[in-house]
């Protein structure tokens, strides 16, 4: 990436604070996708793009649980033994709508909103170690509210 186009996209703030600093993910195939589908170069919107792909994972794992418990007369007790979590719980979860992001003193923040603060407990039993590993990858920080 050219030095000009890098100043312009990710530094942030007066005291060009890099956002990403800490971030180890494919930037080509990122700014590629966007690119392609039209959206600017914003280091809000290349923040939003890798939340995007988390939220999608979980969107993924959500969905095998569904599938997975489909049939079962006793998903609840299955899914409280495997997941830890019941299956209307696991259902409640829609993370598509419940986490956002915002880019906060030169940090990339994710959060829950607060109509879905009640969920976090569920969230972090649920998908403890895909955040972590999320965050361990972006150098995203999550914040509770």
């Amino acid at each position: 990436m050219n030095e000009g186009l890098y100043e312009a996209v990710f530094c942030y703030g007066e005291n060009k604070v890099d956002p990403f600093a800490q971030t180890c993910v494919d930037f080509d195939r990122i700014i590629g996708d966007m690119r392609l589908v039209g959206y600017e170069l914003t280091s809000f919107n290349i923040a939003h793009h890798i939340m995007l792909e988390q939220i999608d994972s979980m969107i993924k794992t959500k969905g095998k649980i569904v599938e997975e418990t489909m049939d079962l007369d006793n998903r609840d007790e299955f899914c409280r033994e495997k997941y830890g979590l019941s299956f209307k719980d696991i259902d409640a979860l829609d993370p598509r709508n419940d986490i956002e992001c915002d880019i906060k003193s030169g940090k990339v923040i994710y959060y829950l909103v607060p109509e879905a603060q009640h969920k976090e407990a569920q969230y972090f039993v649920l998908f403890k170690k895909s955040l972590d590993a999320f965050t361990q990858k972006t150098g995203f920080e999550y914040i509770s509210q």
